[in-house]
């Protein structure tokens, strides 16, 4: 590996980033060409059932001879597009630079393997830890069947989600929320409680004109059964479909939605793990938890989370009465430690994004 290497790799890199939001359970994939130390062709994956990042790159080359750098293990099986392997040794390409392998059980080393028997020089694993943040999602959906889970909320100083009255209108400032609401587009689907409903009556949808064209899942917890459907998360169901968990115990088990599930319940409320089991059931694959408080609670608490996402704010609030993000707490040796993070002050306020 070469200082090239390293730069076309970052490339390839920052085109896998162009899908975020729209490749839904497929991987982000980035690919660039070159040859003599020239970039002839790039390629990402943009979109779901769309065209691989490889075929994009190299179905209009005709040099033979050049090197690919592509973020992901080249593919070796017919899913809704050909094999991209059989694209590179048609195009006679005399190196493949991979960042990492696939983890798919039906790809997983068998894209390199094909490579390396059909003569081309393979190279494995240039800024795999990069990739891997980069598809964080994709990674922790094919290797643990469960969905990528964010916590994402907008604090006080001191980490509180209201004041002492219950109110959070509005505890951070419009760019940060400007921001917040924009962080909806990079997940399958939202997650709330009914208290969160009641209080807002969000429309839990996404505005941003860059997300427009990709699907967005509501899901809400209402244990009791009792939303009524003039509230605006049953509008619009057919571009933000909308996932309702109850409680099993209940008596009268209405469906509202056609995704209204009954499930068990345990010392928090409903099972958490089993609505995450559920919700890889529906081939989401990434949920972004905005609350209420005692539903981030659970999540934190039960550690069924992979990151977390807080808007800070400039205001310390204090009070016993007001809601804190992080009531249930944890003894210092059980305190949970982040593996990466940033911290970024914008305007009145921070950003801070920690990885477990």
């Amino acid at each position: 590996m070469n200082n090239d290497d390293f730069k076309f790799m970052k490339y390839a890199l920052k085109l896998a980033e162009k899908g975020r939001g729209f490749t839904k359970l497929n991987p982000l994939v980035g690919a660039v060409v070159v040859k003599d130390n020239r970039i002839i062709s790039t390629g990402f994956h943009k979109a779901y059932g769309e065209k691989h990042a490889e075929r994009v790159a190299l179905e209009s080359i005709n040099e033979e001879d050049a090197t690919l750098y592509v973020t992901l293990e080249p593919c070796v099986h017919y899913g809704k597009t050909p094999p991209c392997v059989d694209l590179i040794i048609e195009k006679k390409l005399k190196r493949v630079v991979i960042a990492s392998i696939d983890e798919n059980p039906v790809v997983k080393n068998k894209g390199v393997e094909k490579l390396r028997k059909n003569g081309i020089e393979v190279e494995v694993g240039l800024m795999d830890e990069e990739n891997h943040l980069i598809n964080k999602v994709y990674f922790k959906h094919i290797t643990t069947k469960k969905p990528y889970v964010s916590i994402h909320a907008g604090i006080s100083i001191d980490g509180k989600l209201t004041d002492k009255n219950k109110n959070s209108k509005w505890i951070t400032s419009d760019i940060l929320r400007d921001i917040s609401h924009g962080l909806r587009g990079e997940f399958d689907s939202i997650l709330v409680g009914k208290n969160t409903v009641l209080s807002d009556n969000p429309q839990l949808t996404i505005r941003h004109d860059f997300w427009k064209s990709k699907d967005f899942y509501r899901v809400v917890l209402n244990k009791d059964n009792d939303l009524e459907k003039y509230l605006n998360i049953f509008k619009n169901q057919d571009k933000f479909p909308l996932v309702i968990f109850s409680s099993n115990k209940l008596t009268k088990k209405e469906k509202k939605v056609e995704n209204h599930f009954f499930i068990n319940e345990d010392d928090a409320g409903l099972d958490l793990k089993e609505i995450l089991r559920i919700l890889y059931g529906l081939d989401i694959s990434s949920v972004l938890v905005e609350g209420g408080g005692k539903i981030i609670d659970s999540f934190i608490k039960k550690r069924l989370f992979d990151e977390v996402v807080f808007f800070i704010s400039d205001k310390i609030i204090g009070g016993k009465e007001s809601v804190e993000i992080f009531k249930t707490g944890f003894l210092l040796d059980k305190s949970i430690k982040f593996k990466d993070y940033s911290l970024i002050n914008i305007g009145e306020g921070f950003i801070f994004r920690g990885y477990l």
